[in-house]
């Protein structure tokens, strides 16, 4: 993720396979629609639009459900869950 934390639910897949927690795809939509916005508001993303992929640079579009119309990652979920219990024992 971009935050270089741990992912955090929910973790959408882009087109090109990678992955990031939906806050922060939300996060880079935001600043690429209006780099003058602060990137950790939590605000609600507009519907559509474009932004690029922070790992490989491709060119993720929206649907009209923005950041929420990309599909989760529940593999990915759930090897965040089993890290995360094991850690905890």
């Amino acid at each position: 993720p971009i935050c270089l934390e741990m992912f955090t639910k929910p973790v959408v897949i882009l087109p090109c396979q990678h992955n990031l927690c939906r806050k922060c795809a939300s996060d880079i939509f935001q600043q690429a629609s209006n780099p003058y916005l602060p990137t950790r508001g939590g605000t609600t993303v507009a519907s559509g639009g474009r932004f690029r992929c922070p790992s490989c640079r491709h060119e993720v579009v929206l649907d009209r459900h923005g950041v929420y119309g990309l599909q989760r990652n529940l593999l990915v979920e759930n090897i965040i869950d089993i890290y995360k219990q094991e850690s905890t024992r």
